[in-house]
């Protein structure tokens, strides 16, 4: 008896996955702690998640943000209450601005043909722990804000270790 032909679903499927291209930030970064947290804790954790992942993937890490104050143990705080505090929490780093331009030239390189489609740059920001949101929306909205004076798109995909 002669053996059968794969069926055309399996092979495409396996097509379909060697084809699919794969999602790729341009670098990783992450929300930082205060001066106070860092001494009582000794690291802080979302850099440390950044940084196993962005070497785990080869993807470069970036020191975008700092803590403008330090905010009290969000645990402890109502949703409003902790969207209210992280309203002003962060800002952008010193050499932040200069980072993400270099980012973007890295992600807009010339082609032979002349200069690319200039495409936002794609930034994954790592949290250890997700209860509102307000914690990743504030540091977003800086970076994102931090883009828009300088005229370049940025586009801020999120990652965190736990949700409570």
């Amino acid at each position: 008896m002669a053996k059968e032909p794969p069926a055309p679903v399996a092979h495409f499927a396996t097509h379909a996955q060697q084809t699919k291209p794969q999602w790729r930030p341009d670098a990783v970064t992450y929300v930082p702690v205060s001066s106070e947290r860092l001494a009582e804790r000794g690291f802080n954790q979302a850099e440390r998640l950044a940084a196993g992942l962005a070497t785990a993937c080869r993807l470069p890490i970036v020191n975008l943000l700092q803590r403008q104050i330090n905010t009290t143990k969000q645990s402890f705080k109502s949703r409003g209450e902790r969207i209210e505090t992280m309203k002003n929490a962060f800002s952008i780093n010193p050499d932040g601005m200069q980072l993400i331009e270099e980012l973007y030239r890295a992600s807009n390189l010339p082609t032979q043909m002349g200069m690319s489609h200039a495409k936002p740059i794609q930034l994954l920001l790592i949290d250890d722990i997700y209860t509102t949101g307000s914690t990743l929306d504030a540091c977003g909205r800086v970076l994102i804000n931090a883009g828009f004076h300088m005229e370049i798109p940025v586009e801020i995909y999120t990652l965190t270790l736990a949700r409570s």
